[in-house]
């Protein structure tokens, strides 16, 4: 699917884009008091509704929304969540005087809806923030490392919307002492034909890319590694349900915790400046116990313990 067209830049718009990148009127000390948190959910939340109630259990004056246009914009008085990508798109196109935080959204995909919007020219304030709903490459290298536990060569496809994690993934392997084969794919090239570019990785590393990945292109890919007994680190607990060997991911506690951290600093602070979007800080594992038997692979305690749990939490 296309992301909308931006649309033109009215006067109101401008003076709506002006407050969401000031944040100059949002009174975040007002809001810690009264706790209220509004969300926006996908038109059909029932898949979220787990991340839901873990949120009202932290804010029981949370009011969750399918569509913003439908609250007093007036009566906001502390930050917005956006569940997913179709509510983010659906915040970015309200006009909508609050903090936006964005949750459950890749980073690609935070990427391509933010830059779909219109931006006050010589403006560097982001419209909003997010927590991505995928590990940093940072952790999914450190789980390869693991894994191996010696110098293996990873591989990795990146089309032209995941260039920009190049520069992370190239730190990371030399962060934990592993080498690094980057192939960029055209958007028209099969993945799975573009791994006869990997030829020398021991692993393929699998990004959240919806122009790489969609549900056929990562079963061919799984069904041309499975042949060639390359094991595939996915980037989601969906994709080792799907058959990668195993992936870093964070789960509905590290998800809430992480957003709890970032709503209160912000109102314990008074802090009107959003931080700038980031990867999550807390992790976990996920490994598919059948494919690491399938090619045999070992799985050691250290990596079932991998990760960085929330305050309280061992796993």
């Amino acid at each position: 699917m296309q992301p909308p067209k931006p649309q033109p830049v009215t006067s109101m718009r401008r003076r709506t884009l002006a407050l969401l990148l000031g944040l100059a009127a949002i009174p975040l000390r007002a809001w810690s008091a009264s706790k209220e948190l509004r969300v926006i959910t996908a038109t059909d939340p029932t898949a979220q509704r787990p991340i839901l109630q873990a949120l009202r259990s932290r804010y029981p004056a949370l009011l969750a929304e399918a569509d913003p246009a439908a609250w007093d914009m007036r009566k906001i008085n502390g930050p917005v969540i956006a569940l997913g990508p179709t509510a983010l798109r659906r915040a970015l196109s309200t006009d909508l005087h609050a903090p936006l935080i964005s949750v459950l959204t890749s980073s690609q995909a935070y990427r391509r809806l933010l830059a779909s919007v219109p931006r006050e020219y010589g403006s560097t304030a982001p419209v909003t923030t997010a927590i991505y709903a995928d590990a940093s490459p940072s952790a999914q290298i450190q789980l390869i490392a693991t894994l191996f536990e010696r110098k293996v060569t990873v591989g990795v496809l990146l089309s032209d919307a995941t260039a920009y994690l190049e520069k992370s993934l190239r730190q990371a392997a030399q962060q934990f002492g592993l080498e690094i084969l980057i192939i960029k794919v055209d958007p028209s090239q099969d993945p799975s034909r573009a791994l006869n570019g990997l030829s020398g990785a021991q692993v393929l590393l699998a990004v959240p890319d919806s122009t790489l990945y969609t549900p056929d292109t990562l079963r061919a890919v799984l069904e041309s590694t499975y042949r060639r007994g390359m094991p595939v680190v996915g980037f989601s607990a969906a994709t080792v349900a799907a058959g990668t060997l195993a992936s870093a991911y964070p789960d509905v506690d590290d998800m809430v915790a992480d957003l709890t951290e970032l709503i209160d600093g912000l109102a314990a602070s008074g802090n009107e400046t959003l931080p700038e979007p980031r990867f999550p800080r807390y992790w976990r594992v996920a490994i598919n116990e059948n494919v690491a038997r399938s090619l045999g692979i070992f799985i050691t305690d250290k990596v079932r313990a991998l990760g960085v749990h929330p305050p309280g939490r061992s796993g």
